[in-house]
């Protein structure tokens, strides 16, 4: 299952584009660090904690069991 449009925004993201789906078994961390493009899907299981900024550019699919972690 994916966050709503609304759900994704309140995660507080630097910023998010259009078409975004972020499944709600994803762990987040800094997301004031993550700027999201557009068409994009973050499937189940991944990790996403960077230390400083992280741009997810346009048409970027992140697979289950991924993880980015770090600068």
């Amino acid at each position: 299952m994916f966050y709503s449009r609304e759900e994704v925004l309140k995660i507080g993201f630097k910023s998010v584009g259009e078409n975004v789906f972020i499944s709600d078994k994803v762990s987040i961390y800094n997301p004031q660090n993550i700027s999201i493009g557009n068409n994009v899907r973050i499937d189940d299981f991944v990790i996403i904690s960077p230390s400083s900024e992280l741009i997810i550019g346009n048409y970027v699919h992140i697979a289950c069991y991924a993880s980015i972690i770090g600068k």
